[in-house]
């Protein structure tokens, strides 16, 4: 398989993965305004938590298939700071994703394990439900975005794509810090399936001058 190939694959699997694991921050309550009720509601109420234990599965599966996609883009982009604290910035982000819906999963497994023991309890239940979203949004989502700030900044450096598509990735690294509603996180996805479309021409096509120009 060519690496032309290999990047649109890591792309589509990326983003598919991500896109699915990332509704359990939705499907999952959480956060400052949910109130007892709906802990009791939705792990006292449910029958099975069999679709929620697939959106964490999907969500740590797509994690790491962004790393992949970040890898086979940094094989394409010449050599520079941008590249490589980018893809350090995608690791960061893949850790963070997957320890956060961990934190947000574990009173989850908790109950699908319990043998229909009671409900581990709306404080225990709500406190990793908030550290899980704070560590997917503060060290996932906004890891990623630096990601994609910065293999943005270095694609229109090289001018690997073309101009627009490497500006809008820019525009995509600022709105997902946004990131805090999860609605901006799904730009991620979209950015990584364009940017597999388009595609980055390899380095070798340019002058040597190319690399040079990278800080």
């Amino acid at each position: 398989m060519d690496s032309r190939k290999r990047l649109v694959l890591a792309s589509t699997v990326g983003a598919l993965l991500f896109s699915v694991g990332y509704l359990l921050v939705l499907v999952i309550p959480g956060g400052g305004t949910t109130a007892e009720a709906d802990f009791t509601a939705f792990y006292v109420g449910r029958d099975s938590f069999f679709d929620v234990f697939l959106l964490f599965l999907a969500l740590v599966g797509g994690a790491w298939a962004l790393v992949w996609f970040f890898t086979e883009l940094s094989a394409r982009i010449p050599e520079s700071t941008l590249r490589r604290v980018g893809y350090a910035a995608s690791l960061i982000g893949a850790a963070g994703l997957s320890i956060g819906g961990a934190l947000l999963f574990a009173p989850v497994g908790v109950q699908m394990n319990s043998a229909g023991s009671a409900f581990v309890g709306s404080p225990i239940a709500h406190t990793l439900a908030q550290a899980g979203l704070g560590t997917i949004l503060v060290a996932g989502m906004y890891s990623f975005a630096l990601a994609v700030g910065l293999f943005s900044i270095a694609l229109r450096r090289s001018g690997l794509v073309p101009s627009w598509l490497a500006i809008a990735g820019i525009v995509v690294a600022v709105l997902m810090l946004g990131s805090y509603i999860w609605v901006p996180g799904y730009l991620l996805p979209v950015w990584m399936v364009v940017l597999g479309v388009v595609g980055v021409r390899g380095h070798e096509a340019f002058p040597s001058d190319v690399q040079g120009r990278q800080p």
